[in-house]
């Protein structure tokens, strides 16, 4: 309590300071005004002369700054004056005034340069607020009887979860989607903001645990109900109002599980090219702050995190179109504890880093039908069958997903796709550009892709990503029009 005073009574004197600095800056750009007018109104015969005889108001505001040594601004306010105020009444009012705002002027300065009128600032208008609001509590607290949780008396059942790229979340009741579906057309989701997508989308039990891992290498943990309930077409709330998120920290993924038992494993990636392998319960811990997922080495951060089985093959892909395929298995990525590095997952040539990396799972049938789509900046893209991409050794620089090309720009997205699925690509202008898998050309590792895209001069591709919401009719009728052509 102690400290949340000190806190309180710190943002108070802040407020005050930054009040009171705006106020002294008003009252000196009104003082200044004044001046000028009391300096005509001391020469006001010659000030009338010069007006009248000064063939445009661009020439009278000059003769005015020379005659009275005055600025721009203090011209205008002459030329603007009315002519009642130049009585002998107006002109005292003038000149009191000029006085009572120099008055405030040296009060604000003895404000600010005074930490004690400060707080006593505070404490007054502390007890205006008392004197208006204080009164008795009404609200009665007893003890509780039993150990009855909040949480026991949510109701266990299926909502829609709703993450987009920007980071705004919701929870959605499955029913609101069915009856969409009835409707025919049904209706697209989430009215987001121009330069926003959906990035996850998945069914929910609502005491599911939802894991954020952001950039900084942390995990923050909430439970499906613990998401503000909104609309489909809702955009929800920012997870940096739910989630005790540290300054510049953005989400680099989110994992769904039920327990902390779903998965063997949990697999994070860094921008190093550095990759980590733990136990998915290491990281069952109720702190609100989250936790280290990863230690970070300077200038390095957390690029994806997923769930990984001891059959599954890890698939990094870097921004120069390198790529690499290795096992998961402990034998050539052993466990680690939590508060580690990592090892070497992929090298680099120099100026390249880790752009993504995809699970490849062991149980994944019919890999014919499974592509790795990239794009790059400048908007090329390609997609290449999978089945190109054979397990190596891990810590390689791997084999190469698209000949780099510097006019082309560095890879700004890759992903795992089958040919019905939609894509969103993101360009710096803030437009969403929505095209399907089908339509991108399939091509070998080996060579540069074509435009996917035409782009402004300036304008960018900043993230191209399958589409995580649920298609409506619309959709499914465009993607089969696709497929038939």
């Amino acid at each position: 309590l102690d400290q949340l005073v000190r806190l309180y009574v710190t943002h108070q004197i802040e407020v005050i300071v930054r009040r009171t600095q705006y106020l002294l800056d008003e009252a000196e750009k009104r003082a200044h005004i004044l001046r000028g007018l009391v300096k005509a109104l001391d020469a006001l015969d010659e000030v009338i002369a010069l007006i009248r005889a000064s063939e445009t108001v661009d020439i009278a505001r000059q003769g005015l700054k020379d005659l009275l040594d005055i600025d721009d601004d203090q011209a205008q306010a002459i030329l603007d004056m009315q002519l009642r105020r130049l009585a002998a009444l107006e002109r005292q009012k003038i000149i009191d005034q000029l006085a009572a705002i120099e008055e405030e002027i040296a009060d604000y300065k003895d404000i600010l340069a005074r930490p004690e009128r400060q707080r006593s600032i505070v404490g007054d208008e502390l007890r205006e607020i008392v004197e208006k609001y204080g009164d008795d509590r009404r609200t009665v607290i007893i003890p509780a009887d039993g150990d009855v949780t909040d949480e026991d008396l949510i109701a266990r059942e299926d909502v829609v979860v709703t993450i987009t790229e920007t980071g705004y979340a919701k929870r959605t009741r499955t029913d609101l989607y069915r009856a969409q579906k009835r409707g025919g057309k049904g209706v697209r989701g989430a009215e987001l903001k121009q330069d926003d997508i959906v990035r996850h989308f998945f069914v929910s039990s609502t005491h599911d645990w939802l894991l954020f891992f952001t950039t900084k290498g942390r995990v923050y943990r909430i439970k499906a109900y613990e998401l503000p309930e909104a609309n489909r077409t809702a955009r929800g709330q920012h997870v940096a109002n739910l989630l005790a998120f540290q300054p510049e920290e953005r989400i680099a993924g989110v994992i769904r599980i039920k327990g902390y038992q779903d998965a063997p494993y949990l697999v994070l990636a860094t921008r190093n090219g550095l990759v980590k392998k733990s136990r998915l319960e290491d990281y069952d811990s109720p702190r609100s702050g989250g936790l280290i997922a990863v230690n970070l080495r300077d200038g390095d951060e957390l690029v994806g995190a997923a769930l990984a089985g001891p059959d599954d093959d890890l698939l990094l892909v870097s921004e120069k179109g390198q790529s690499i395929r290795f096992h998961a298995n402990d034998d050539t990525l052993r466990p680690m504890g939590r508060a580690t590095s990592g090892v070497m997952g992929m090298r680099f040539n120099d100026g390249d880093a880790l752009l993504s990396m995809s699970v490849v799972r062991a149980d994944t049938s019919e890999q014919e039908k499974y592509f790795l789509l990239v794009a790059t900046e400048r908007g090329y893209s390609k997609r290449t069958a999978l089945t190109e991409y054979t397990a190596q050794g891990r810590g390689g620089k791997g084999v190469l997903t698209l000949q780099f090309d510097p006019k082309r720009g560095k890879l700004v997205g890759a992903t795992i796709v089958e040919l019905q699925d939609e894509l969103y690509a993101i360009t710096s202008s803030g437009g969403v550009i929505r095209t399907f898998a089908k339509q991108v050309r399939k091509a070998g590792r080996q060579t540069k892709g074509v435009r996917l895209m035409n782009l402004a001069e300036g304008d960018a591709l900043l993230a191209i990503a399958r589409n995580a919401d649920e298609p409506d009719e619309e959709d499914r009728s465009e993607a089969e029009s696709v497929e038939e052509a």
